[in-house]
């Protein structure tokens, strides 16, 4: 197949993916892609991605140069497929088809910048981002109005229970399935916007996009999502620290504790900065509702597993259990759905069969699933690929768009993966996102070390 024709097709294949994911977020879609139909749906994504992914690697196998990263790499598939058949006893299909995703996704995503031009790859980044707003700004405005309306109500979900909606504990469900992953999604898509900001002069789609930008942070901070409000925070804090270093290496300077004195002093002025904008202006923002309506019902579908007693809203409890399972296979884990069929076999009094809870923490469910050898390895792959990126900005060059929204999805999915639960084996808009900007850090690093070593061969 022609490379050209590939890489477009990738594209819709890249915008049909994250549309997908947002539906699976919406509560009156969802509902609908059920049985069947939810079956298509996903085997489509996976088998039409596994083909693009096969022309990449045959296509693409000359052009990657091998090193430790691709052999961690390799080396966490193989204890994936290990640990698969170890728990054939249990979903070993289902689980199967979470390798078959986890090695397509990882292909394709990851090869995605190095098989395009670049300004095909911010092409598509921008479709992807006006086209998926456009959706989820519906939504948004959706769950606005019915927080300002005061709508509560009970629905249907995708699994055939009924589930709160609307405005539950002061957070805004909306028609959302949960605010969490809504709220994320929301930031997510504000980054994407703002990329797509800086890189389009046309005025009107930057009318759009401001109205975007509102609806979506309007969202955030109804839905009182505590862990996102951690992402935006944590991610700040990681470009304040990247730009405070970037000034320091730029001034020549050399001492260390002037660094870490100008770091904790930008630091301390960005919270300072986000708590008197919050104080200002979303928390009074968050009580606008009930201004608007004195008679809000405040205990009407109260959930009676959290309080104010219970800050992390049993994450705590969850992973305490989990991680007394996990030390039932501690070596190669459970494989990817294993772990709850075992907990509720093996157990079915206990807390995990009772609740059928996830882990809520993406770094507890690879120790759970693949074992501390996989955890291991992934782990490796992930910190040697900061270690490469710190050395990529110590470089006194100029950072792209690209390497700086990467930058930004990488830390943002990353500090949500604390406190939710995986992410590496699913058909997720994060999943895409986290992969699609590991491959662009990954040839940004590789290309400014290059053109390093050609510098110094050149002397």
């Amino acid at each position: 197949m022609n490379m050209k024709i590939t890489n477009q097709i990738t594209r819709y294949y890249i915008l049909f993916y994250a549309l997908y994911s947002m539906t699976q977020r919406i509560i009156p879609i969802s509902v609908f892609c059920v049985g069947p139909l939810a079956g298509i749906l996903y085997k489509l994504i996976v088998g039409v991605g596994g083909c693009l992914a096969l022309v990449y690697l045959v296509s693409g196998f000359k052009k990657w140069k091998m090193n430790s990263l691709f052999a961690l790499l390799g080396g966490f598939t193989l204890v994936l497929c290990i640990t698969t058949l170890l728990n054939r006893s249990y979903n070993f299909f289902d689980n199967v088809l979470g390798v078959i995703t986890f090695g397509v996704q990882l292909i394709l995503f990851f090869s995605y910048y190095h098989m395009t031009e670049k300004k095909e790859f911010s092409f598509t980044i921008q479709l992807t981002a006006v086209a998926s707003s456009i959706l989820w700004n519906i939504c948004c405005a959706i769950s606005l109005a019915q927080y300002l309306l005061d709508i509560q109500y009970r629905t249907l979900n995708p699994i055939g229970n009924t589930v709160r909606q609307g405005i539950v504990d002061g957070r805004l469900f909306g028609i959302f399935s949960d605010p969490n992953f809504a709220a994320f999604t929301s930031f997510l898509v504000l980054m994407l916007l703002a990329y797509t900001f800086y890189c389009q002069k046309t005025r009107i789609l930057r009318i759009y996009i401001g109205i975007s930008i509102v609806l979506n942070i309007a969202y955030i901070v109804f839905s009182n999502s505590r862990t996102v409000f951690l992402c935006v925070i944590g991610t700040v804090f990681f470009f304040v620290l990247l730009l405070t270093y970037r000034r320091y290496i730029a001034d020549g300077r050399t001492s260390v504790k002037r660094f870490l004195l100008y770091a904790v002093r930008n630091l301390a002025l960005s919270l300072a900065g986000m708590i008197a904008v919050y104080s200002l202006l979303f928390y009074p923002m968050q009580n606008f509702g009930k201004q608007m309506e004195p008679q809000r019902s405040e205990t009407d579908l109260v959930r009676d597993d959290v309080g104010g007693d219970n800050v992390t809203n049993n994450r705590s409890t969850i992973w305490i259990h989990y991680l007394d399972l996990y030390k039932k296979k501690p070596v190669f884990g459970f494989s990817i759905n294993t772990a709850l069929p075992y907990a509720t076999e093996h157990d079915p009094e206990g807390y995990l069969a009772q609740t059928q809870y996830v882990t809520h923490n993406g770094y507890l469910s690879l120790l759970v699933e693949t074992g501390i050898l996989g955890f291991a390895l992934m782990a490796c792959f992930i910190i040697l690929m900061l270690i490469r990126n710190v050395k990529r900005i110590q470089a006194n060059e100029k950072i792209s768009p690209d390497y700086a929204l990467a930058l930004s999805l990488v830390v943002a999915v990353l500090i949500f993966l604390v406190c939710f639960h995986d992410i590496f084996f699913t058909v997720n808009i994060e999943t895409m996102l986290l992969y699609l900007s590991m491959g662009v850090l990954f040839i940004e690093t590789d290309s400014q070390t290059a053109q390093s070593t050609l510098s110094t061969q050149t002397e």
